[in-house]
């Protein structure tokens, strides 16, 4: 861990190598002191210079080799750290070489750096600057600042992120498949449908293509002493595709079968995980390489949405309904579980705001009257930001 004074120098070079990770999200982060220090704990001065040296565009082990002075044998260890911490990603292409690329901050560096599950004295003081980061987003929640941030986000080309529901477990009368997701293929401008978090991984290869990981959410929250609402493994984040190998190839995770993926997905699902899917280079046009298990507490992005630090921008296909009012008895279950308070209950019968329901199945799935179902409607879906005082956690919101 770097603990000397940070020199003009050095921070120079830090906002350098942050500009150059900012080119791979629609919405960059402000170079500000918490994410400055974020990268002034992780990466050595060597670590800098190589990374703002390599740039932007993809590259080769060999050709990163040849442009350092460091032996074979040293570069490889070099080159190893640099991977373990998880700013150099593998990119894919068609030829059969490994190439890498610079990666974002989140979706990105940051997730890979606490993926392992170690807490170091590192890695804490990196979740203490990361927790100040998100935090210090809450301070645009005023007005005006706050109506500008609104204006930023949904004008963006909406989300890094699909979210899709999962399937439902199986009931008395046996398994029972719901029709509710899509995905989008690698090819350009095909799409396909994906009914559940199932059938994505389903389409994976037979091996060494799906990995579990640690959910750096819940990781970073766990170590400023605010673990997350829901008890959910600490594992239970999966990579997909190239992200799988690259994951367990560096320390990260571990593969699993597809039987053990659904397995989990089950589990997380009946305890309220909404399934968010990523794509490479917050681009839904390409290869999906996550789906994340996440919960409105300590997501970063629905739990910061239920804190006033963000405003939400996704793409949704599908949206609950109440079937019949009947068969609803007012239980709440739908708005405990629902992630974004899309549902309220007035009269004792649930009200679902269609407007802000994103479609993540959850009530559907924790509905024990079966009330609520899922309709396809394709859309996009902004959530703009909630005030503090009407956010559902405001005990950690900032400002």
């Amino acid at each position: 861990m770097n603990t000397t004074k940070r020199t003009k120098e050095r921070e120079n070079r830090l906002k350098k190598l942050g500009g150059l990770m900012n080119t791979r999200h629609q919405n960059p982060y402000p170079l500000s002191e918490p994410l400055l220090g974020c990268l002034d704990i992780v990466l050595t001065t060597e670590e800098v210079d190589f990374l703002i040296g390599m740039g932007t565009e993809p590259y080769t082990y060999e050709q990163a080799a040849s442009r350092s002075s460091l032996s074979e044998e040293r570069f490889k260890d070099f080159f190893e750290g640099i991977l373990r911490k998880g700013y150099a990603w593998p990119h894919d292409t068609q030829d059969e070489a490994q190439w890498y690329k610079l990666p974002g901050f989140m979706l990105g560096a940051f997730e890979v750096y606490l993926a392992d599950g170690f807490e170091t004295p590192e890695k804490k003081e990196f979740a203490r600057h990361l927790d100040a980061l998100l935090k210090s987003f809450g301070e645009l929640n005023k007005f005006p600042t706050r109506n500008f941030f609104n204006a930023q986000v949904k004008k963006s080309r909406p989300q890094q992120s699909i979210v899709i529901p999962g399937s439902l477990p199986p009931s008395d009368g046996g398994s029972q498949a719901i029709a509710v997701g899509k995905t989008i293929n690698a090819e350009p401008a095909r799409v396909y449908p994906a009914r559940t978090v199932e059938e994505l991984i389903e389409k994976q290869g037979e091996d060494q293509s799906i990995a579990v990981i640690h959910c750096f959410c819940r990781q970073y929250h766990k170590m400023v002493d605010a673990s997350c609402r829901f008890e959910h493994p600490p594992q239970s984040c999966i990579a997909i595709g190239s992200l799988a190998k690259f994951s367990v190839q560096h320390g990260t995770g571990r593969y699993l079968s597809k039987s053990d993926a659904i397995a989990l997905v089950h589990e997380l699902q009946s305890k309220g995980a909404v399934h968010q899917v990523f794509h490479q280079d917050e681009d839904i046009d390409n290869p999906e390489i996550a789906i994340c298990n996440c919960c409105w507490d300590c997501c970063g992005v629905l739990g910061s949405y239920s804190r006033g630090i963000i405003p939400l921008n996704l793409h949704a296909f599908f949206e609950a309904q109440l079937i019949d009012e009947s068969l609803c008895n007012g239980c709440a279950t739908c708005a405990e579980y629902c992630p974004v308070q899309a549902i309220s209950i007035v009269d004792d019968i649930s009200r679902i705001d269609r407007e802000k329901c994103i479609g993540c199945g959850q009530c559907e799935l924790q509905c024990s009257q079966e009330a609520i179902r899922m309709v396809e409607n394709e859309r996009t879906v902004f959530l703009p930001l909630v005030k503090k005082s009407e956010a559902r956690i405001r005990e950690q919101t900032a400002g």
